[in-house]
């Protein structure tokens, strides 16, 4: 489950260099950049990093795993540094569409920064923190699991797996010239 997150989670970060590219061009559509944010801090943080941190990395320390150093501790803090550029994100985007256009500038460096954040965290639970997963949890562990992790997305909503994967989707569309529009529409969700 967390392995097919890390999919849509990487398919979000291959739209920043095109939102990148359009802020050069002097093209910042705020509703982007408000979805983007939302997406990072509620799929991959409320529901992806929850996942993780309220029951695999617990469940390797049952298993034996030390929850300080590498990699569940490292990763631990990359949680909190996602937690924290996607805020500074938030922040600049909504200073931008107050009419603070200097945020320009801070949001082009906070999108590349979460391009390489994002890049680097995936690889490291994708190659390292996974792996030693299926190697110390059996399977009643990884039962135990899918049960937690279907809780916590629960706590979201019916079809909040559903509605981001339409955000994506549709953000795709918008980046890549294929969408009916330039401009998101529809709600943000919360």
């Amino acid at each position: 489950m967390l392995e097919d997150e890390h999919k849509l989670i990487l398919r979000m970060v291959r739209t920043l260099p095109l939102i990148h590219q359009r802020i050069e061009k002097g093209d910042v559509d705020p509703e982007i950049l408000l979805t983007v944010v939302d997406f990072f801090k509620v799929y991959a943080d409320k529901s992806h990093h929850a996942k993780e941190e309220a029951a695999l990395f617990p469940l390797l320390a049952k298993r034996g795993v030390r929850l300080k150093g590498c990699p569940i501790g490292t990763l631990h803090n990359e949680h909190d540094q996602g937690r924290i550029l996607m805020k500074a994100l938030g922040d600049a985007a909504h200073r931008y569409m107050k009419g603070d256009f200097d945020a320009k500038k801070q949001i082009a460096e906070y999108l590349k920064n979460a391009v390489d954040f994002y890049t680097d965290h995936i690889w490291k639970e994708d190659f390292l923190l996974f792996p030693m997963s299926h190697k110390v949890l059996n399977d009643a562990d990884e039962e135990e699991l899918r049960k937690e992790f279907i809780s916590v997305d629960s706590k979201l909503g019916h079809h909040f797996q559903d509605e981001y994967h339409y955000h994506v989707r549709r953000l795709e569309s918008i980046l890549n010239g294929d969408g009916k529009t330039s401009r998101l529409s529809g709600p943000i969700l919360a």
